[in-house]
């Protein structure tokens, strides 16, 4: 089954609200997620004391994972991945990536795609 993953972290991200507050962030890339036409099927999200948050979208086509870290050059990882097993993902993958990175407008990042 062959798929997408997008793998990359944020540096410098403008809005540090959007790495400490995992309840607006949630919200907002709930609605990216949507929007690009993958299917929430489920999330979790941990807020760390005084720090940053891990959050997971469970997809019916796989996952979206998020990890904040506002202590740390307000940075941000992030984890996208959909397999292709009904029908062509990437484009809908790429649009969820490219959203959430005019989300976050982080000054400098890292990123990698793989095919798997």
């Amino acid at each position: 089954m062959e798929g997408i993953h997008f793998i990359a972290n944020f540096y410098e991200c403008l809005d540090k609200r959007l790495l400490l507050d995992e309840k607006l962030f949630e919200r907002k890339a709930e609605h990216i997620i949507k929007r690009s036409g993958l299917h929430i099927v489920g999330r979790c999200f941990y807020k760390f004391p005084k720090a940053g948050f891990t959050g997971v979208f469970i997809i019916s086509e796989s996952h979206v994972s998020i990890h904040t870290w506002p202590e740390k050059k307000n940075s941000l990882q992030l984890d996208i991945f959909t397999c292709n097993a009904t029908g062509n993902n990437d484009d809908k993958a790429r649009q969820v990536f490219e959203d959430l990175k005019n989300l976050l407008k982080p000054r400098t990042m890292k990123a990698r795609v793989l095919k798997r």
